[in-house]
């Protein structure tokens, strides 16, 4: 499966976070992604889901697992444009 990731900060505790995002759309992604004790999971009915850092390096140990694809901010909204509304789903 394709997976796209965006690096970002929780504003509640400035914890690390990853949105993920993939053209197979977001319940495809969520049920494809498992985590482990060292994550928290933040989503939602029609959200891209959001991984919070609970233990160090858990984000990295996620985005090497899975393959997934870190973006930057432009790339980020550049291919959630050209995915648009599938990516929801």
């Amino acid at each position: 499966m394709t997976l796209y990731g965006l690096r970002g900060f929780y504003h509640h505790g400035w914890s690390k976070v990853l949105t993920v995002m993939s053209p197979a759309g977001a319940s495809a992604a969520l049920r494809h992604v498992q985590i482990d004790d060292g994550l928290s999971l933040k989503w939602g009915h029609g959200q891209l889901s959001r991984y919070v850092e609970q233990r160090e390096r858990a984000i990295e140990r996620l985005v090497e697992q899975y393959g997934i694809t870190v973006l930057t901010k432009p790339e980020w909204d550049a291919k959630k444009a050209e995915l648009g509304d599938a990516i929801y789903r």
